[in-house]
């Protein structure tokens, strides 16, 4: 059977100070990557507050219209069942 280091191996094992210092260097990127992710997350949802606010599409009514739940339903919406169309000849 042929030995380890006959296979490119450089027989260097991982010491556990080693071990402790990747994991240590991950834990660190880790944390940054979540402080990153925060950061952007409250970035964009302050635009799209600034957007919303800016364009005032929340607070906009458009030629008096009323507010979707202050108009009535459309009747053709409802009389209207699917395979009933009317064909035209």
């Amino acid at each position: 059977m042929a030995d380890k280091r006959d296979e490119g191996s450089t027989g260097r094992r991982v010491t556990p100070e080693r071990w402790q210092r990747i994991i240590r260097l991950m834990d660190e990127t880790f944390e940054d990557y979540l402080t990153g992710m925060a950061t952007l997350r409250e970035r964009v949802v302050m635009d799209l507050g600034r957007k919303l606010s800016d364009s005032k599409v929340l607070n906009a009514r458009r030629g008096g219209q009323p507010l979707p739940e202050e108009r009535p339903a459309s009747a053709a919406r409802h009389a209207r069942r699917r395979g009933s169309r009317h064909r035209r000849s």
